[in-house]
């Protein structure tokens, strides 16, 4: 991070010094105090005076302003200096309000995250009184700044108009945070000698094509030798099967049966060949052919239900992903202009592969009908091979009069996966502290492997203002906490930089995972590790983006409103930007999209819709890895999912329940019910779509002959953890640790 030296410049200042809660961390296991930081109100410390004139706007001076509605609410000690309207960019920072000068000299030498409050509209900031900077209200964080002994200087005018929302700028106090220690807590060391991984089969699947054929695929796995070839076999009726390839199958792992046993059920197995000798047969995949052909597999549900979230894991060990359901299928938003009473409770299900219904969980009344009150992840937690599911949880009926959730004990809760029995508990971190019902209702579940093999628990309660995380493995049967940490230990940077997912990823080669609130990054210890500061995103992808750029990427939608940035892509080692969208947006909304669609241009694409003042798509945008705009007349809305699909190396787009190719008009297939889940989780590397639909959960997946064969997806650890969480939050379709047409 860049760090800029103020170490020459010389000040006299009065100080109120701000001491941040550190209630919730003092006295838990692993837990750090959190840092004190210095605040100075602009007025105290801000000169000429005669600059401003007390509660008096003027279209000449600043308004130092109190007597506002709710001004100690608004503003820290209840006044702010408000400049005259700014409707366009002034040329020189005398023109409008006088230039203000800021000292503060009262401060240890040292390195500080600097904050400026207050500030809704553009400023123009200056570290010399010469060189001017536009910053709006997300870059008021200043970053990482170096305070000499002489102390600290700034200057600050109304030179710059909001391209957004044109008016008056203002300007609070400035927060100087001390950089806290990267290594005040000690790096994580889990149970696990070695990496848990989920041990998977061949995934075998057998689908009725139209004209009688059937297709058969199955899983490339990454402990397979590079020689690997496969035969595959059919039975048909008890008799003793038939190989049906001349040569053993080196190219894809795919195979068109032409001549299947028509109006019976067909069985089919693969054999891995060796260097000549056979291995392990796969299990056996069925199909009865027909001349309309079936692109799904039917799990048919314990009622007449549809879902909202699926949790795609091995519940029994047996190689094969399993479905662990939380329905039915509406939602309820926290925020009161959406909230309303639950009219129900959720369920939690669990079904093995083959339809068998294991245990219903009914999540009661202490957990509200919305994505944000009722976070699931299903994983194998403790390395048995077998996954858990894990959960938030409450008891009883603690509801106020009008249906809300607002007391009552808060679980973090761990079910047998086989059973749906309780295996462990530990309290989620606390409401106390947020300063609102709905900014307290924000809850998030991920996994991590934060020592590199240690599948970790991680928790998280807050998106908008204050965060709390708690991180936890689950070893010998009990939840054991590794860290926690709050925003509080890291400044005003951090602060409200979370978003509506989560992402695990070892984006600076060391072999563990850091954890993606947002817009921020915790390093595996439970620190942070950098922050943009950009403020809220409403989606967020962690990738190789860019495969000419070293390292991993991340695609933002910021849903603050920006002066610029408000798309952007950021180096993921270190926060930098590495470009961004140079225009205002007002609130960049829902899940974008992030996927190599355009097979001629290098690298994966991103997408971005902004909204008009009724909070509809307005204006979209279409951006190569570079950040040159392909297209901005694209009619997808908030974004389309896309989905590995056909033969070659590009994502499909599923617009509504149709499966298109960008710039193509080749159908290649329509799904029916909504589509919840996309995973890699039968047959070879294509995805699959998990679909619900009234008493059935339908797993699509593609008849198309493949092009060549790819390691399973699944195995990818990104994308492995990417899928995991959608079980809860909103719906982001998985990236990969390599763009896939990189090769």
């Amino acid at each position: 991070m860049r760090r800029t030296s103020l170490s020459s410049f010389g000040c006299r200042a009065a100080i109120v010094c701000a001491v941040l809660s550190v209630s919730w961390l003092a006295g838990r296991p692993g837990a750090a105090l959190a840092q004190q930081s210095l605040r100075f109100e602009a007025e105290a410390v801000t000169s000429p005076h005669d600059a401003w004139q007390a509660d008096r706007y003027s279209d000449s001076h600043w308004n130092l302003w109190s007597t506002d509605k709710d001004a100690a609410k608004k503003w820290s000690g209840g006044t702010v200096l408000q400049s005259p309207r700014v409707l366009k960019d002034r040329d020189k920072p005398e023109d409008g309000a006088p230039p203000l000068h800021t000292v503060v000299k009262d401060i240890p030498p040292g390195e500080y995250y600097v904050a400026i409050g207050g500030v809704a509209r553009p400023l123009g900031i200056s570290l010399d009184g010469k060189n001017w900077k536009k910053i709006d209200g997300s870059a008021a964080n200043l970053g990482l700044l170096e305070v000499g002994k002489e102390g600290f200087q700034l200057w600050v005018d109304d030179r710059y108009a909001s391209g957004v929302s044109p008016g008056s700028a203002y300007y609070d106090y400035l927060e100087f945070t001390p950089l806290p220690d990267p290594n005040r807590k000690p790096k994580v060391q889990g149970f696990a000698k070695t990496r848990v991984d989920e041990p998977l089969g061949r995934g075998i699947v057998a689908m009725p094509m139209a004209g009688g054929r059937v297709y058969i695929g199955w899983r490339l796995l990454k402990d397979d030798p590079a020689d690997i070839a496969f035969d595959v076999h059919r039975r048909v009726q008890g008799a003793s099967p038939e190989k049906l390839n001349e040569a053993p199958l080196t190219k894809t792992t795919d195979f068109v049966d032409k001549h299947p046993a028509a109006g019976v059920r067909n069985e089919y197995v693969v054999t891995p060949v060796i260097a000549g000798k056979a291995g392990k047969p796969s299990d056996t995949a069925e199909a009865v052919p027909s001349e309309q052909g079936q692109c799904y597999r039917s799990v048919k549900l314990n009622g007449d239900h549809a879902f909202q979230k699926c949790g795609v894991a091995d519940l029994n060990g047996d190689g094969v992903y399993d479905y662990v359901i939380k329905q039915p299928g509406d939602n309820i938003d926290p925020y009161e202009k959406y909230w309303k009473p639950s009219p129900e409770t959720y369920k939690i299900e669990a079904y093995l592969a083959d339809g068998t219904f294991l245990w219903r969980y009914d999540m009661g009344w202490a957990i509200e009908r919305g994505i944000w009150y009722s976070p699931v992840v299903v994983y194998d937690l403790d390395g048995d091979g077998r996954a858990e599911v894990c959960l938030k949880a409450g008891e009883g009926d603690p509801r106020d009069s009008d249906g809300r959730v607002q007391s009552g004990p808060e679980y973090l809760l761990v079910l047998d996966g086989m059973t749906g029995r309780e295996k462990a508990r530990a309290a989620w971190p606390p409401r106390e502290d947020f300063p609102s019902y709905n900014y307290a209702s924000r809850n998030q579940l991920a996994v991590a492997y934060l020592d590199g093999k240690t599948p970790c628990l991680i928790v998280e309660r807050g998106t908008y203002n204050v965060i709390r995380v708690q991180a936890y493995q689950l070893d010998a049967g009990k939840l054991r906490e590794l860290w926690q940490w709050s925003d509080e230990e890291e400044g005003g940077r951090y602060r409200g930089q979370g978003a509506h997912s989560m992402h695990a990823a070892d984006i600076d080669g060391d072999g563990r995972d850091e954890v993606f609130l947002g817009s921020a990054v915790l390093d595996d210890n439970g620190v942070g590790l950098w922050s943009t500061g950009l403020g809220h995103p409403d989606h967020h992808y962690v990738g190789d983006i860019d495969p000419r750029q070293p390292g991993l990427e991340v695609y933002y939608g910021i849903e603050s409103r920006r002066e610029k940035y408000g798309c952007c892509l950021v180096e993921a080692r270190t926060g930098k930007v590495l470009w961004g969208l140079d225009r205002p947006t007002r609130h960049i909304h829902s899940t974008g999209m992030c996927a190599d669609i355009d097979g001629s241009v290098p690298g994966i694409e991103s997408y971005s819709s902004d909204t008009d003042s009724e909070k509809k798509s307005n204006v979209r945008w279409l951006f190569d890895c570079r950040g040159n705009i392909l297209r901005d007349d694209l009619d997808w809305g908030f974004g389309p999912r896309s989905v590995w699909w056909d033969a070659d190396l590009q994502r499909e787009i599923l617009r509504g329940r149709q499966i298109v190719k960008y710039q193509g008009d080749r159908d290649l297939g329509a799904v029916e019910g909504s589509v919840i889940g996309f995973a890699d989780v039968l047959g070879d590397w294509r995805e699959e779509l998990i679909v619900s639909k009234a008493g059935e959960l339908r797993i699509y997946s593609t008849t198309i002959p493949a092009a060549d064969r790819r390691v399973c997806l699944m195995q990818d650890p990104i994308y492995r953890l990417d899928v995991c969480i959608q079980a809860m939050g909103y719906t982001q379709c998985p990236m990969a640790t390599k763009c896939l047409s990189a090769d």
